[in-house]
């Protein structure tokens, strides 16, 4: 599993062109939801924070929720 390409739209606080669109994730086995930058990168899979256990490549044992923006410049975050 490699990590999502990144992309920029604006943001809706500062209206700069540097919020970036990441996917949410939901953990099966713990019940982990967050988005994918609370998830390590360990080698080439993601790490789950919250039981420490690597996800599966073949996505068993998570799914994507949803996404969420987050701006590079001013920190706000919002869930899409």
């Amino acid at each position: 599993m490699s990590e999502v390409p990144p992309y920029y739209v604006e943001c809706p606080a500062c209206h700069k062109l540097t919020s970036r669109r990441f996917p949410i994730f939901h953990h099966m086995v713990c019940a982990y939801v967050g988005p994918s930058y609370d998830f390590p990168l360990e080698g080439t899979d993601y790490e789950c924070p919250k039981c420490r256990r690597h996800l599966t490549p073949d996505g068993d044992d998570w799914e994507i929720v949803g996404d969420c923006l987050r701006c590079e410049i001013c920190g706000e975050e919002i869930h899409l």
